[in-house]
């Protein structure tokens, strides 16, 4: 039961599971904002500790740059996706819209609502946001910029150390954006072949009952007997048709 609840959340309804889950993770970002640091058993290597922290805040830079990109790639393949759809729908045009054709047509506008959504999810990863990157602090009065000191080793390793793990969160949502927008492009793209494979299959079929069939004729005959009773004789016959083998078959029933 777990794991068919795990595969609905994760493909059938990934942007709604996205939400939900960044929504967790913004609560965990806005609490371990005023988290306290312990560096107690790093003391006297303040140095060494920084410089690899240093290297771990540029990468995490470096990967929201990645992620940033994957999401402008998504975005352009739901374009394309999209206008193939806005095409397609002139075909439906040349369609007899029926039963049948109906769940074609609602496979499209399902499809749709894929893209959509996942247009939406891919552009919350290209949201701005804030990122904690370690840079000079200046300050400003009316007439000039000023440098203010470096913090002493331990309070600039306290303040990178939560820098890097609120970019680890911000990094984690966008990730989940991401990944959710890739799901509902793969699944609207399926929709959109099922689409096509559904109404090229119905308007075969359709044709097929169009050109062969059986076509029922009832008809009367009237008779006069001894010039002075009429007699009306109901009679029917059954018209079979193939127009593609162009054969006429006639069955008379009295």
């Amino acid at each position: 039961m777990n794991k068919l609840k795990y595969f609905f959340q994760q493909q059938i309804f990934p942007g709604f599971y996205a939400s939900c889950v960044n929504k967790i993770i913004s609560k965990n970002y806005e609490s371990q904002q005023n988290f306290n640091v312990d560096i107690s058993q790093v003391t006297g290597n303040e140095k060494e500790y920084i410089k690899q922290i240093k290297i771990d805040l540029e990468n995490q830079l470096e990967r929201k740059k990645r992620i940033e990109d994957k999401a402008k790639s998504l975005l352009f393949i739901i374009a394309v996706a999209i206008t193939a759809i806005t095409f397609s729908l002139n075909y439906l045009n040349s369609l007899t819209i029926d039963v049948y054709q109906t769940i074609s047509i609602a496979i499209v506008f399902l499809s749709i609502i894929y893209l959509v959504i996942g247009a939406i999810r891919a552009l919350q990863t290209l949201n701005i946001r804030q990122f904690n990157i370690t840079q000079a602090t200046i300050d400003k009065d009316d007439t000039k910029y000023i440098l203010k000191a470096n913090q002493t080793d331990t309070d600039y390793l306290k303040d990178i150390i939560i820098s890097k793990q609120l970019n680890d969160l911000i990094n984690i949502r966008l990730s989940n954006y991401t990944y959710a927008s890739f799901n509902l492009i793969r699944n609207g793209i399926i929709l959109f072949v099922l689409f096509f494979i559904t109404t090229i299959s119905f308007s075969y079929s359709s044709k097929i009952d169009k050109n062969t069939g059986i076509h029922k004729i009832e008809k009367e005959i009237k008779v006069k007997v001894n010039d002075s009773i009429n007699v009306n004789i109901p009679y029917t016959f059954e018209l079979k048709y193939d127009v593609n083998n162009l054969k006429l078959d006639n069955e008379k029933n009295k």
